[in-house]
């Protein structure tokens, strides 16, 4: 069963990929694509019956999709009750869809089963444009009560034993067969990956009200809103969508009649968040998330550069654009990467397109805009320059306390002279020490491009991640840049990514 969530978990989850799982359903040849004009697509705008539960729920969801950056917007009736849009850079759409059939009445077992094969109709239609789909109803019928239930249960215990694979294996294998017992091979696996399941009651206005507070005091525990307040943004949002089934509804408009109701600001983070999860940490639920666990070098292994060209960078330069539409330009980092991925990102969301940036690291956030004042003492870099290109390429290495240009001629087969070698033996402790490095490396970089006239730069990098990002976001006007990084069980380096 599909966790309900923004992000895919686990064994049995979809990748948000252009690689990732594309299940199938056979329709038959009388059976049509959903649309919006068919008998499905129009039933819920002329039968009003169950629209208030319908409702109460999408308003009941709305606090935790506002709080996520990703969320762009909801409509009631369009081909489901209702649907949620996510922009999802590593998505094959670029957008994800959840979708949500809310059934207020008691459901007979076959009824739940034809809810789950319209939810497959609609993948077999559209592959990948649904993250998840869901039914959301009062109470299940007691022979499938257990599909509200196992599949929350394991659900909840995933984190605590996320470093036990084989224990979420059993898990999830065990899940899936009960699954496919119960609805079959193809429809039993298409539940398993991409629906979910959920039971709430919600039987008049007084309980729905009550749901959506709590609900925004969960995504905004800061907020502090009078119960009379928050019943007003509930009577204003309701309002809206009922004049509006069938019609989108954007962030902005919905944060707007929240506010104006509470008559405070929604506590909004002033930074865009950016979660880079790896394979060391989970996702955070309230980021727009870049899954890059796939070139965190687990065992010395990394991707070729056409997988980190296609599935890494293309969706950071794919979330520049979309923030670029949107008029944002402070983004803050979180999660753990290697090398290479700091400096993608940094390279993506660089200063020359308008972005600045801030960089997490063990001592606190570093701005890109936090910038050395002239009278601040210089750094000691150490900067050998090269005598030659290596064919038509320029060999640029730059080491923070360790300085690889040493061992680079035994272990790539550089010559010495041919590498413009930069190395401070001291740490980087600030911004401003980081952007008066950065500051360095680049003179360096152009004083050598200028004389030399390479058709490309191979760079190796030793040092802290936060520098890698920092140096990226200044990463311009550069020839095409071949990244490395180092295999310390080879003693090797493997060419990454090409920015």
């Amino acid at each position: 069963m599909r966790r309900h969530s923004h992000r895919a978990l686990g064994s049995l989850t979809r990748k948000e990929t252009s690689v990732g799982f594309c299940w199938r359903l056979n329709l038959s040849g009388n059976e049509k694509a959903p649309a919006l004009t068919d008998a499905r697509g129009v039933g819920g705008v002329i039968a009003q019956d169950g629209f208030d539960y319908q409702l109460w729920d999408g308003l009941a969801r709305l606090p935790a999709w506002l709080a996520n950056p990703a969320f762009e917007q909801m409509i009631f009736e369009g081909l489901e009750d209702l649907e949620a849009r996510f922009f999802a850079p590593q998505a094959p759409r670029g957008q994800l869809l959840e979708r949500f059939q809310a059934k207020a009445g008691s459901l007979a077992p076959a009824a739940v089963r034809e809810v789950f094969e319209t939810f497959a109709r609609f993948e077999s239609a559209y592959p990948r444009a649904a993250r998840v789909q869901s039914l959301v109803t009062p109470r299940l019928p007691a022979t499938v009560g257990w599909l509200a239930r196992d599949p929350s249960r394991v659900r909840k215990a995933r984190p605590f034993y996320a470093p036990f694979a084989d224990i979420m294996a059993a898990s999830d294998a065990e899940l899936l067969t009960r699954l496919v017992e119960t609805y079959r091979d193809q429809l039993g696996t298409f539940i398993a990956q991409s629906v979910d399941v959920s039971e709430r009651n919600l039987p008049d206005c007084d309980a729905a009200l009550a749901t959506f507070g709590v609900e925004l005091d969960r995504a905004y525990p800061s907020l502090e809103a009078p119960q009379k307040r928050v019943g007003e943004a509930f009577e204003a949002l309701s309002a809206l969508a009922r004049r509006s089934i069938g019609a989108p509804l954007g962030g902005d408009v919905l944060v707007k009649t929240i506010e104006d109701a509470l008559g405070k600001s929604l506590p909004l983070p002033r930074s865009f968040p950016l979660h880079v999860r790896s394979d060391r940490n989970e996702a955070d639920e309230r980021c727009l998330e870049i899954d890059a666990s796939a070139f965190s070098g687990r065992d010395g292994v990394f991707p070729p550069p056409a997988r980190w060209a296609d599935d890494l960078v293309a969706p950071l330069d794919r979330t520049a654009r979309w923030l670029r539409s949107h008029a944002i330009n402070r983004v803050a980092l979180t999660g753990s990467y290697r090398l290479t991925t700091a400096m993608i990102i940094g390279w993506s969301l660089r200063s020359a397109t308008g972005f600045e940036l801030e960089v997490p690291t063990r001592d606190g956030s570093w701005a890109t805009d936090d910038r050395p004042a002239p009278s601040d003492p210089p750094q000691n870099w150490r900067i050998a320059e090269p005598a030659n290109l290596t064919g038509d390429q320029l060999v640029v290495c730059v080491g923070i306390l360790c300085d690889p240009a040493a061992d680079l001629g035994q272990i790539a087969g550089v010559p010495t002279e041919a590498v413009l070698g930069l190395h401070l033996d001291e740490p980087i402790v600030s911004a401003k020490a980081a952007q008066a490095g950065v500051a360095v490396v680049k003179r360096a970089v152009d004083a050598a491009m200028a004389r030399l006239r390479p058709k490309g730069i191979q760079l190796y990098f030793a040092g802290p991640a936060a520098f890698a990002v920092a140096l990226g976001h200044r990463w311009n006007a550069m020839p095409p840049t071949q990244l490395h990084e180092f295999v310390t069980s080879s003693r090797s380096y493997v060419a990454t990514a090409l920015i």
